[in-house]
């Protein structure tokens, strides 16, 4: 049996692991991981800081991809330019040029809106470029859609893939932060109380069939099937995914040429059958504001986490120990915060069926890192073997079958910044 520094060492060849301290006040740890080599990850993380007009923010986000991973990579690579625009634009038309806390505290409902409509925008241009492409589908011969398909791939690609978001931008000269989250990827804050103890405040809502409501006004249809939208998509709120929300010949004419000359994931004859009166999701964000300062006290730290850590605690964990009782569920928000406090908590330990290391990153003091390492096995050498064992991860016949998804986490602790004498 290999022991467990061996078992921590192989590991890494599946997870991509990056710490960054601003010097500002803040300290990022990031963690992505797939373990099944033939299977890529179509995670995307954001992790970057602006300076408008002199003040210091950060952009931290998470993007999880589904269908492809073209629309998350577009997504991570120009969604945060249009943030940072909008960012400044209200800095300038709203807020003379430099917000101070008086101004943001009255006008952070405006702030909140307008983030919004950005993430909105963003999502409504992927689909405008395919309607201005083609915006008669019906009329399309075969050979002038694959032309179509072939002249732009890119854009109907981003068009047909997906991908969450769960974002927050965090402004550290006054300590405040506005979170936005589309789909059911997770952020929340976590605080440390009297006792040393932390504690989880969630900062989204996830947009799941089973908790999202917008789909009543299609009372008339059987959307939710097998818990997911027309029997296909998880979420019901996403980027992209315009095939649930153009009109169908979208799909049937464009859409379903990408898979054979592309490879792109194939959407379903199954799935098609079903689309009749789309839109049938949206890309409207939740967002929320918090004043970090209030919180400042409590070591506060925010963590932005895919639905990956909800199936490690929620899913595997009955693979890997066949006693664990479905009734068992685990907060993935408490969980995460728990497992990042310097002590051992039993509670944590007896629900995941082995023990945890509060450490378990060793020498890259990565606390992304140490949250996956505990949520894969923790110290448990059988499980961090099964972890890597390509044949099981392959396995989908099996029942219960040992998929893991891909799974991303973005760790980010603030506290006061290193005064000058103390950097020199």
């Amino acid at each position: 049996m290999p022991s467990f520094e061996e078992l921590r060492r192989k590991l890494a060849h599946f997870y991509s692991a990056r710490t960054v301290d601003t010097g500002l006040g803040a300290e990022i740890h990031t963690v992505t991981f797939q373990p099944l080599r033939k299977r890529a990850n179509q995670d995307r993380l954001v992790m970057h800081q602006l300076n408008i007009h002199g003040q210091e923010w950060l952009l931290l986000a998470v993007c999880d991809g589904h269908g492809g991973a073209t629309t998350a990579k577009y997504t991570a690579s120009h969604l945060p330019s249009r943030i940072l625009s909008a960012l400044q634009h209200i800095t300038d038309t709203h807020m003379e040029g430099r917000p101070d806390r008086e101004s943001v505290l009255e006008k952070f409902d405006f702030i909140s809106s307008e983030l919004a409509r950005c993430i909105k925008d963003f999502d409504r241009e992927l689909g405008y470029v395919v309607q201005t492409v083609c915006p008669a589908p019906s009329q399309l011969s075969a050979k002038q859609a694959r032309r179509i398909v072939w002249e732009y791939p890119d854009a109907l690609q981003r068009a047909y893939a997906g991908t969450t978001l769960a974002a927050a931008v965090v402004n550290l000269h006054h300590r405040f932060m506005w979170t936005m989250n589309v789909g059911d990827s997770t952020l929340a804050l976590s605080t440390v109380d009297e006792n040393g103890k932390r504690s989880a405040h969630e900062l989204c809502v996830r947009h799941s069939p089973e908790r999202d409501d917008t789909l009543k006004v299609h009372a008339g249809e059987a959307i939710i099937q097998h818990g997911r939208v027309l029997g296909s998509l998880a979420v019901t709120r996403a980027i992209g995914d315009f095939a649930f929300k153009l009109p169908v010949d979208y799909s049937y004419r464009l859409f379903r040429l990408l898979s054979a000359e592309f490879g792109t994931q194939t959407l379903r004859d199954s799935v098609l059958e079903r689309i009749r009166s789309p839109p049938y999701i949206t890309a409207d964000p939740f967002v929320q504001f918090i004043d970090l300062e209030a919180f400042w006290e409590q070591q506060p730290v925010l963590m932005i986490f895919t639905d990956g850590v909800d199936k490690l605690l929620n899913r595997s964990r009955y693979y890997f120990n066949a006693w664990s009782k479905p009734r068992d569920i685990i907060e993935p928000a408490r969980a995460v915060a728990v497992l990042l406090q310097d002590d051992v908590d039993k509670s944590v330990e007896e629900l995941l069926g082995f023990s945890v290391d509060p450490r378990w990153s060793g020498d890259l003091h990565n606390r992304a890192l140490d949250v996956l390492g505990n949520l894969v096995g923790g110290t448990d050498t059988r499980i961090l073997q099964m972890v890597m064992d390509q044949d099981l991860l392959a396995d989908r016949t099996a029942y219960p079958s040992l998929h893991i998804d891909d799974t991303s986490i973005v760790i980010c602790s603030f506290a006061d910044p290193p005064s000058p004498s103390q950097t020199s």
